[in-house]
């Protein structure tokens, strides 16, 4: 589906407003500890066995989210089975931590889910500040897969394209994070 830039500039917005919220200046990101000091309840999925890690498959091979039985307990499941890799269960529980905060009823907002989850785990405004580009570096710096590392490499450039290497007024706050470090 296609969604309109500022859908996006939206969830950058949304990205930001947690590293300021939750003071985070470390990479990479501790996408667990994030999550439980959101107050989300995190379970892996070899929390289960049998019929029950099946239905969780059956909903997502990776993850996913629910409210539980009240608004009051979100909980994120996540596969933590054997070719899982921590960088690909960190973006499972950053996807799923958009969910939450942006209160997604389904997955619709997938895409944007998505999004969300790279711009948490190397945030466009740090590449441009430090001028990374370079996929081995992201993979390095931020501990995502190579494919991961690929779509942000391009963003980066995309924006540095368009834009050079200005920083937007609402990135500023995150780059204030990472002055002193």
């Amino acid at each position: 589906m296609y969604r309109q830039p500022i859908e996006y500039e939206r969830i950058d917005k949304l990205a930001i407003d947690i590293y300021v919220d939750y003071e985070l200046n470390e990479f990479p990101i501790d996408a667990k500890t994030l999550c439980k000091r959101m107050g989300m309840n995190l379970v892996p999925y070899s929390a289960y066995e049998g019929e029950n890690r099946n239905v969780l498959y059956k909903e997502s091979t990776e993850g996913s989210f629910s409210y539980g039985a009240t608004q009051l307990n979100p909980v994120s499941f996540y596969n933590d089975g054997n070719d899982s890799v921590y960088g690909n269960i960190r973006q499972t529980i950053l996807h799923e931590i958009k969910h939450y905060v942006d209160e997604d009823e389904d997955d619709s907002e997938d895409d944007l889910a998505e999004h969300f989850a790279r711009y948490m785990a190397c945030p466009t405004p740090y590449l441009i500040w430090k001028n990374i580009t370079d996929v081995n570096e992201i993979i390095s710096t931020f501990g995502v897969s190579a494919t991961i590392a690929g779509f942000v490499s391009k963003s980066v450039k995309n924006r540095i394209d368009k834009y050079g290497y200005k920083i937007f007024d609402y990135e500023k706050p995150l780059i204030e994070l990472f002055k002193n470090k």
